[in-house]
């Protein structure tokens, strides 16, 4: 198997370099994208490491450009499969190994669009046994594309600025016939948003929950990309169409009743609306 990875910065700190080290060992190219607007506080110790690519050029352009371009680049340079990382993310010592042990010995792995890890339980120690089990989507981090398959499947779509990114194209790779395999006994550490305990207006604030919550820019994009893929997919999978707009819109609720920035996030949920409505995608055009 020839593997390259991928990772996309932004506002980078220390740790990251640590991270990129957990995967560095096991393929032959790491292409790092930088979207900070300012210079990289890493870029020298990135520099360092013999198989790094460094690219920077002070613009935030998001996730699914840099990964086309990820992908564009390793596929140039002959590469079967991209492993996608998260600055926040690595994995444990051992556990790449058993990874790709498990998608080496995969029988017909040349009809995966994509293998993923165990994220959901980042304390989860990973095993030699694999537990693959076929999923209807993976997120970024952590998941190796095939990139045999990534001209058929079609670009990362980028209207999608950030979120649902890796969800659309995974949403595609099952639409033209391909398999997306989740290994249970894989584990990888990643953030998943932020973890809150909190009461709200639902309970009458009488109890708390652990919640989940995005800053109110990310529910911007949130919401707009849920009015952009239900109406995406809603001929082609009307069912798919409504799950997307059922679980985005359960993300923005939780944030809208336990982020404690209410107003904030109605303001950008407004502006999402218009923005969708006058074909504005990608980047946001305006900071409120």
């Amino acid at each position: 198997m020839k593997i390259a990875a991928t990772v996309i910065l932004y506002n980078p700190e220390k740790e990251t370099v640590a991270n990129i080290k957990t995967y560095y060992d096991f393929v032959e190219k790491i292409f790092v994208y930088d979207n900070s607007t300012v210079e990289s506080a890493i870029k020298k110790e990135l520099l360092q490491l013999p198989k790094v690519e460094f690219y920077q050029d002070f613009e935030n352009r998001g996730i699914s450009e840099r990964l086309n371009s990820a992908c564009e680049k390793a596929i140039e340079n002959n590469f079967e499969w991209l492993l996608t990382m998260d600055q926040d993310s690595h994995f444990q010592p051992g556990s790449m190994p058993y990874y790709l042990d498990c998608v080496s010995r995969f029988p017909q792995r040349e009809k995966v669009a994509v293998f993923g890890t165990q994220n959901d339980k980042p304390d989860y120690e990973s095993k030699a046994d694999c537990l693959p089990k076929e999923v209807d989507e993976l997120i970024t981090s952590g998941s190796l594309m095939n990139l045999l398959l990534f001209n058929e499947i079609g670009k990362f779509d980028e209207k999608l600025f950030i979120d649902y990114v890796d969800n659309d194209y995974c949403y595609r790779a099952k639409l033209c016939g391909y398999s997306l395999i989740k290994l249970m006994n894989i584990s990888i550490m990643h953030e998943l948003g932020k973890s809150v305990y909190r009461s709200s207006i639902k309970t009458l604030f009488l109890f708390k929950k652990n919640k989940t919550v995005h800053p109110p820019l990310r529910c911007y994009y949130l919401y707009r990309n849920m009015l952009y893929l239900s109406e995406k997919y809603n001929k082609v999978k009307p069912e798919l169409s409504k799950k997307i707009h059922k679980e985005i819109w359960n993300h923005v609720k939780k944030s809208i009743f336990y982020g404690r920035q209410e107003w904030k996030t109605f303001r950008y949920i407004a502006l999402a609306k218009k923005d969708y409505k006058d074909n504005k995608m990608g980047k946001i055009s305006r900071i409120l």
